[in-house]
């Protein structure tokens, strides 16, 4: 029975009813308004007279349990807590009841009072005490979650949490209880090692009311404190184990699934992490803050592109300027995706000033060469700070580019105003003046410069002025910085002196600027070739050659080692220049196009196999050179004569070798005299007489007195229809071998490619063996008889295998004995015998005892069985003026004085 209904059933008592009645009745009329006489149950501790009325009725009563309890809880509500603890006393020692819950939990509260009043020491200590040994009865005889609730409460007051904790955990070993109120013991203690600040024993007590819960809601909230509590108390691997072991049981909680991403991430559980970060998401979807911490987790794990499409979500929902902003730019930037990262980067640095969205907005801006997005990001720097050096000079090439230069000066007029004329500034905008043809306006700009003392200043300034055309006034200011350019700007220092030196012809300041540039940049071809052009116009080979070697050994140019190719092949050292053709040779094996276009080792190359008698070789090698130098005439003539030596002459290339220089037979340019004759060789040998003829005719003027050219050429004449000119030129040229002035002519040509070509042609003199042996001593019997014994060159070895048979037929042999037997008796007989016939007789057949002259009747005299001559029809005046031109030109070339005891020509 409860107090309330005791209370009333001893109101109502038969002893007290008349007591009761006279006691309403007066209240009643003093007090009509105190519900306490209407209803004993609303009896409260600020009505004085109920405090009255009840202490009359536990005076009269004292051994009324349930009054007296009533009596105890109203005094504890006045605040009359001396009285109170008086009214108690009998209660303390009142035996169990159904009231004892009530009487503790009175108890408790009067007690917790009378603490509040801050008592003497030892008073406070037992009541402390006294206030402990109630509060574990009370937990334990509490019927339900109010009641327990309402202890809890009270004992909250008593402000030792830990010790009210260690209550709670120790009624887990001492009460068998269900699960669910030993959770929420549990719970309750919890709460008090979270006031104790004792977080870590919370979240073991909480994962272990977790574990107990069976109630799906109730158990997710203890999951969620107990998170929270692990986090309070430092994570580690405890904090862990109990994230994981809570996401095991508990689905569908996004709050839940954040706080185990909260203890795994710093644990560097990052798997776990993103994955309870993902389930989140998936039940809000559209938590950007959420989806912002995914991104930034799979960043930290490297998962670049699976970041992607988390990101294109957050853009939709983008502050310019923020943390996200940053985030989704480095993002993009990460991924190699440059436009989205660009555009994001610029928005950024547009939006306010910030050094990394600068940075990477300029840096991509220039490697996609977007001019556009550079204007827009300089100028809105601009605005804010001056420009560095790299970025002015950005600004004024893509400003130039994707605006009009009258915009971009007027851009950097107004950031030199704003920020008081930076030198950098200046510069740029000194260098858009130029750009504009306006050199004198920018030497204006610089005069508002700070005073030029640096050698960055000068140099701008001595470009200004070459730019201007002023190069002198651009290299005084120069030298003022040749002792000492500076670390910094030594490299560009000396490349500009160089430059300007050399445009002034000031060669020595030029070499040594190129020469210090070159220690800086050892492996510059400009550089190299710069110091070679110097060392060529001041035909400083030792010079060139150590450049040479030098780009070699740095480089492995081919061009230097042609150099190198040259000079030994200057001072003859064939065994050096062997070694430089072999290097070659090696790199062409390596990489066959690496001499593609390598003109001088094509032309060293065909010298060297020709001197050793490759022939093919040779011919390859020249044919190379052929395709890199065109119609070269050095080239050509070596060509031809290759040609014309082998066994069988091949038309079609020879012919195209010709072609070039078929309109210029009567031109004096662009074809040298040794040339010449080899285009008559080549131009006789294809059967095109007429065309031979004219080379001839150019030819004599280096072979006025050569016996073998002249009769090869009357051959020719007489091969164009001109046999009578051709007769008379072959007289001339018996006449010239009569006289013993040039049994073997010696031609005077400057050293050349060709030459190197003539001990090759002069083979059937060098066979001393094998089947040619027969051959070979006939050729050389006939040159002896003849007189030519020295080194043919090739005209002459070409003159002589044309006249072999004319040569070796018996009446020009006698002819050639008798010239060398000195019998000028004989010799005047017979160039009279030819004379007359010419001059007389020229149709008539040729006597006995002259000397055949045409190639037919050269064919006859051969013969074994020669027959009788038939003459052919000849007139000097009708026949080609070429022909007639010739022998004329010959006659007075070949006019020789009469000696003293020789027959007059006739």
């Amino acid at each position: 029975m409860s107090v309330e209904a005791q209370r009333e059933s001893l109101l109502n008592a038969p002893a007290l009813m008349f007591m009761s009645a006279v006691l309403l009745i007066a209240f009643w009329v003093l007090f009509p308004r105190q519900p306490a006489f209407r209803d004993p149950s609303n009896l409260s501790a600020k009505d004085a007279l109920s405090v009255a009325y009840l202490r009359v009725l536990v005076q009269s009563d004292p051994g009324n349990a349930p009054l007296r309890l009533s009596f105890v809880q109203l005094l504890t509500e006045a605040g009359m807590i001396d009285e109170a603890a008086l009214a108690i006393a009998p209660l303390q020692r009142a035996p169990e009841s159904s009231l004892t819950y009530e009487i503790r939990l009175a108890d408790l509260k009067l007690s917790l009072q009378q603490l509040y009043r801050h008592p003497p020491g030892d008073v406070e200590a037992a009541l402390r005490q006294h206030i402990a040994a109630l509060v574990p009865p009370l937990l334990g005889i509490a019927g339900n979650d109010k009641e327990l609730n309402q202890v809890v409460a009270y004992a909250e007051q008593f402000g030792e949490p830990s010790v009210l904790a260690e209550t709670f955990e120790q009624l887990l070993v001492i009460r068998h209880e269900n699960d669910e109120k030993k959770s929420r013991w549990l719970v309750f203690a919890a709460k008090q090692r979270m006031a104790a600040g004792q977080p870590e024993l919370a979240a073991r007590n909480l994962l272990r009311a977790f574990m107990l819960e069976h109630m799906p809601h109730k158990k997710t909230e203890i999951a969620k404190s107990c998170l929270h509590a692990y986090l309070q108390a430092g994570i580690d691997q405890e904090a862990l184990k109990a994230a994981m072991r809570v996401q095991e049981s508990v689905k569908g909680d996004a709050a839940l699934s954040m706080l185990a991403a909260d203890i795994a991430e710093p644990l560097a559980d990052q798997e776990h992490a993103l994955a309870w970060l993902e389930e989140a998401s998936l039940l809000l979807p559209n938590d950007q803050a959420l989806a912002e911490r995914i991104v930034r987790l799979q960043i930290s794990m490297g998962l670049l592109s699976e970041s992607l499409p988390r990101i294109a979500q957050l853009r939709n929902h983008l502050v310019l300027g923020s943390d996200r902003h940053r985030l989704l730019a480095h993002v993009y930037d990460w991924n190699g995706q440059p436009d989205e990262a660009l555009a994001l980067w610029l928005s950024f640095a547009r939006h306010k000033a910030d050094h990394e969205a600068e940075a990477r907005a300029f840096e991509l801006s220039q490697a996609k060469a977007d001019n556009k997005a550079l204007v827009q990001l300089l100028e809105a720097i601009m605005a804010r700070r001056i420009l560095t050096t790299a970025e002015a000079e950005a600004y004024v090439k893509a400003g130039l580019r994707v605006a009009e230069p009258s915009h971009v000066e007027q851009q950097l007029r107004r950031h030199a105003e704003h920020f008081q004329n930076p030198a950098t500034t200046l510069k740029a905008l000194a260098d858009v003046l130029v750009l504009q043809g306006k050199p004198r306006a920018a030497l204006a700009v610089y005069q508002e410069m700070p005073g030029v003392e640096s050698t960055r200043q000068r140099m701008d300034l001595a470009r200004l002025y070459d730019e201007a055309g002023n190069a002198q006034k651009s290299f005084e200011l120069l030298l003022q910085e040749l002792d000492s350019p500076g670390q910094a700007h030594a490299e560009e220092y000396w490349l500009l002196l160089g430059r300007i030196s050399t445009q002034l012809g000031q060669d020595a300041y030029a070499s040594r600027a190129y020469e210090k540039a070159l220690i800086l940049r050892p492996n510059d071809v400009e550089i190299i070739e710069n110091l070679q052009r110097l060392a060529v116009r001041h035909r400083d080979d030792k010079k060139s050659e150590r450049l040479a070697r030098y780009g070699w050994d740095h480089l492995r140019r081919i061009e230097d080692l042609q150099r190198l190719m040259r000079f030994s092949w200057k001072r003859q050292d064939w065994e050096e220049l062997d070694h430089w053709l072999s290097l070659a040779d090696e790199m062409q094996s390596a990489k066959p196009s690496a001499l593609a276009q390598a003109t001088d080792y094509w032309y060293f190359q065909s010298m060297r196999k020709m001197v050793n008698g490759q022939r093919e070789a040779a011919h390859d090698a020249l044919r190379q050179t052929l395709r890199l130098r065109g119609a070269d005439p050095e080239i050509t003539e070596a060509m031809i004569w290759l040609l014309l030596s082998d066994k069988k002459v091949d038309h079609g290339p020879l012919d195209a070798l010709v072609q070039p220089f078929r309109n210029q037979s009567g031109s004096q340019s662009g074809v040298s005299p040794p040339l010449a004759e080899a285009l008559a060789a080549a131009e006789q040998m294809l059967g095109k007489p007429t065309q031979a003829a004219a080379w001839y005719f150019r030819s004599l003027a280096t072979r006025p007195r050569d016996f073998l050219w002249t009769l090869t050429l009357a051959d020719n004449m007489e091969w164009a229809g001109c046999l009578g000119n051709a007769n008379h030129a072959r007289l001339s040229a018996l006449k010239l071998f009569a006289s013993h002035g040039s049994h073997q002519a010696e031609v005077m040509h400057p050293v050349r490619l060709a030459e190197y070509f003539s001990p090759s042609k002069d083979v059937p003199a060098q066979r001393g063996n094998g089947p040619g042996l027969k051959k070979s001593e006939k050729w050389q019997s006939m040159r002896e008889h003849w007189g030519f014994t020295k080194t043919l060159d090739n005209a002459s070895f070409f003159a002589l295998q044309r006249q072999r048979e004319r040569l070796s037929s018996p009446a020009w042999e006698k002819f050639a004995d008798a010239v060398r037997r000195k019998d000028q008796q004989a010799v005047a007989a017979q160039l009279k015998i030819v004379s007359d016939h010419l001059q007389h007789r020229p149709d008539e057949p040729l006597p006995p005892d002259m000397l055949p002259l045409s190639l037919n009747d050269v064919d006859q005299a051969n013969r074994w069985l020669p027959g009788e001559s038939v003459p052919d029809r000849s007139d000097l005046n009708t026949e080609a003026d070429i022909c007639r031109q010739t022998l004329a030109k010959i006659r007075d070339l070949q006019r020789l004085p009469v000696a003293a005891g020789e027959q007059p020509a006739l």
